[in-house]
């Protein structure tokens, strides 16, 4: 095994794909105390399914979001004057063990993150802007690469080998959202849910030959939250299905391409015996990243906008991932 923080950019290629994996924020999106989105700090986008090599990462991520509009059910821009914004900090550890699992690698993560969310209706005059914690993500993680499908890649001897899996790589997961964020059901910006969610996933990467530059990636990563129900305020937000997905082009050191996600509950939140409604959500934006092999880091950065929205407000959002060996 070619050690982290030395020559190969194998290894730094592959930390990225921990920015990926463990990338989740709850900013302030949600119309009502359903509709957010729980999972890894800023969604997954490339590197959706790889596993860096066995050892211990750290992540830093800073973030910020930016309320757009609110959407009624129907998809509707609400007329209540309404704005927002959120910023903060996130940090994640990720250790990935050297014993193989069914043939791929597992680790094992946590992410948490402290932010300052502010909201403002107009008018009913009220606002509130509020820093704490927000809730805790923790997750496993299995990654197992497949092969290069009879595609022919890069010759066996080309360094591009080095540092980039080609072919298909899959990848499943099994997280929760602890609810350890700051939370009262009387705030505007609440920072925790105070509802626990299981968060399955299942992820595939494939990169193809050097069609164009280095390699095209295509890679996906599809959530499944199930929400528990909030019992100071009796509110039960339906399931949700999360899709984020990036295609993206390797040039060198560098990786860049489109991202998006795409995010609808399956079932309507309900309190009290009533449905309430179902958010669904439409995200596109980019990605680019860049490995620093000699500095034994990688760095991201990420921006999506909500384009199509119900029952949730839409945000504007970036986060920037700098990820290295612990």
């Amino acid at each position: 095994m070619i050690r982290l923080l030395g020559s190969s950019w194998l290894q730094i290629q592959r930390l990225g794909l921990v920015c990926c994996a463990l990338a989740w924020f709850t900013l302030p999106a949600h119309a009502s105390e359903g509709g957010f989105v729980a999972g890894p700090l800023g969604g997954s986008d490339l590197r959706a399914a790889l596993s860096p090599p066995p050892g211990t990462y750290l992540l830093i991520m800073p973030l910020a979001g930016n309320v757009v509009d609110l959407r009624d059910r129907d998809g509707n821009k609400s007329p209540l004057d309404f704005s927002g914004s959120s910023v903060g900090a996130g940090a994640a550890l990720y250790h990935v063990f050297e014993d193989m699992v069914a043939g791929g690698r597992f680790g094992l993560g946590v992410t948490g993150a402290v932010a300052k969310a502010c909201i403002r209706i107009n008018a009913l005059n009220r606002s509130q802007c509020q820093t704490n914690f927000t809730d805790t993500f923790i997750e496993g993680f299995w990654s197992r690469p497949i092969g290069e499908l009879g595609l022919s890649g890069p010759a066996a001897d080309d360094p591009r080998r080095q540092y980039i899996p080609y072919g298909l790589t899959l990848g499943m997961s099994l997280g929760a959202m602890l609810p350890t964020g700051a939370y009262s059901p009387e705030d505007l910006a609440p920072l925790g849910s105070n509802t626990p969610v299981l968060v399955p996933s299942l992820a595939a990467t494939w990169i193809s030959p050097p069609w164009l530059g280095d390699g095209t990636e295509l890679s996906t990563r599809i959530f499944y939250n199930v929400h528990g129900r909030n019992d100071s305020t009796g509110y039960q937000a339906g399931d949700m299905l999360v899709v984020d997905w990036a295609v993206t082009e390797r040039i060198g050191r560098f990786q860049l391409g489109p991202a998006g996600t795409y995010a609808t509950q399956i079932q309507d939140d309900r309190q009290n015996g009533r449905n309430l409604g179902s958010t669904e959500v439409v995200s596109v934006g980019g990605v680019i990243a860049v490995d620093l092999p000699e500095l034994g880091m990688f760095v991201a950065f990420k921006a999506l906008r909500d384009i199509e929205a119900q029952y949730r407000v839409r945000v504007d959002r970036a986060i920037l991932r700098i990820g290295m060996r612990f």
